[in-house]
C-alpha cells in the first residue's frame, strides 16, 4: 500500500517539532473559533467592514464540506476535512480513516466536532455539531470490506441534522459517468481546510487547484487510488477531489455533451502527500486520492 505523510502522522518522518508546534497553535485558534468564541462580535465587525459590498449567493458545492475537529476528553487534538454523502435516506460524513485513528502525535480521538451552517441566507450563522465515533468501545465508522484504503464513513442522524442545519450532500449521481474520460493532465480542484485555514467568519473552505498526475481510472500501483499534483497541507485530509466546472463534456466516442448549467463531478477523496521514504527520500510533491466508488461500497455496509 502506498504510504502518505498524512497516514504516517504519528511517526518521526512526518514533521519536525517546529512544524508540530505551529500546527498545535493553529488547531487551538481554529477550535477557539469553532466553539463560538466572540462570534457575535466578529459578526458585527464584519458587517461594518463589508459596507457597500454585495455578498453573492453561496454555491451549494461549498456547503457539502466541513472542517472536522478531532476531540479527546473534551480537548481538540487535530483537524481535517470531511464531506457529506447520501445513499437513499441515509446521510454520512466521509473522511480519511486516519482521522478516526490518531492525530499527528498518535493521540486517539474519542469524538469529532464539525461546524455547520444554520441559515442558508446568512453564512455567518453557524454552530457546532458533536459526532460520537464510538458506542462504548465499538467504533461507529466503517471502512471498505475488501480494499485497504484510507477512507471511512460514519452515519449521521439525517432528520436531526437537516432540521437544524443547512446540509448539502453528494450522492452516486455526482460520480463521473463511465463514458466521460478524464484526460491525462486534466485540471481538478480539492476543497478543504489546510492547517485548519478557512473563512472562519462565513465558515467556508478554501479550494486548491490540482492536476490529475496518474492515469485516471487505473489503480495506481494496483491500489484504488490516483495521484494529484497540488500543493496540499495537513488539514486537507478527507477533502473531495472535484472536476473543474464546465458545461460541455466530450464522451469516449468523441461526442460533445451539452449540460444544463455548470456541472461538477466527484472523483475522489484526498488522503495525503506521497511520503519521501517511498521515493528514496525525495519529496515528489504529489498527493494520493482514493477513488470515489469506494464510498458507495462502504455506505452499503450500514443497515
Amino acid at each position: 500500500m502506498i504510504e502518505t505523510q498524512e497516514s504516517l502522522r504519528g511517526s518521526s518522518v512526518f514533521c519536525d517539532d517546529k512544524t508540530e508546534g505551529l500546527r498545535d497553535r493553529t488547531i487551538t485558534r481554529a477550535v477557539q473559533h469553532a466553539v463560538g468564541a466572540d462570534r457575535e462580535k466578529r459578526g458585527r465587525s464584519t458587517a461594518g467592514s463589508m459596507a457597500g459590498i454585495t455578498i453573492m449567493a453561496i454555491h451549494e458545492i461549498l456547503l457539502t464540506v466541513c472542517i472536522v475537529i478531532q476531540m479527546k476528553s473534551g480537548a481538540a487534538i487535530g483537524t481535517g476535512t470531511g464531506f457529506f454523502y447520501t445513499q437513499g435516506d441515509k446521510l454520512f460524513l466521509v473522511t480519511n480513516e486516519h482521522m478516526f485513528l490518531a492525530n499527528p502525535k498518535g493521540e486517539k480521538p474519542d469524538s469529532f466536532k464539525v461546524r455547520l451552517h444554520t441559515n442558508i441566507n446568512d453564512t455567518t450563522h453557524n454552530d457546532i455539531y458533536d459526532i460520537s465515533i464510538y458506542s462504548g468501545s465499538a467504533p461507529l465508522w466503517k471502512t471498505h470490506p475488501r480494499q485497504k484504503a484510507d477512507v471511512a464513513l460514519i452515519q449521521l442522524n439525517s432528520k436531526t441534522l437537516r432540521q437544524r442545519f443547512v446540509i448539502k450532500a453528494w450522492s452516486k449521481d455526482g460520480f463521473l459517468p463511465s463514458n466521460f474520460p478524464l484526460n491525462p493532465g486534466e485540471d481538478v480542484f480539492i476543497m478543504g481546510y489546510p492547517e485548519s485555514f478557512h473563512d472562519q467568519v462565513h465558515n467556508l473552505p478554501v479550494l486548491r487547484n490540482a492536476m490529475i498526475a496518474s492515469a485516471y481510472g487505473v489503480p495506481f500501483s494496483n491500489q484504488p487510488l490516483f495521484l494529484t499534483d497540488a500543493k496540499l497541507l495537513p488539514g486537507n485530509s478527507g477533502g473531495p477531489v472535484v472536476t473543474k466546472p464546465k458545461n460541455v463534456w466530450v464522451d469516449d466516442k468523441g461526442n460533445a455533451n451539452m449540460m444544463t448549467g455548470t456541472v461538477y463531478y466527484l472523483l475522489g477523496i484526498h488522503s495525503g502527500t506521497v511520503d519521501p521514504k517511498m521515493t528514496q527520500g525525495t519529496d515528489v510533491g504529489l498527493g494520493a486520492a482514493w477513488y470515489i466508488s469506494l464510498v458507495e461500497d462502504i455506505a452499503l455496509q450500514f443497515p
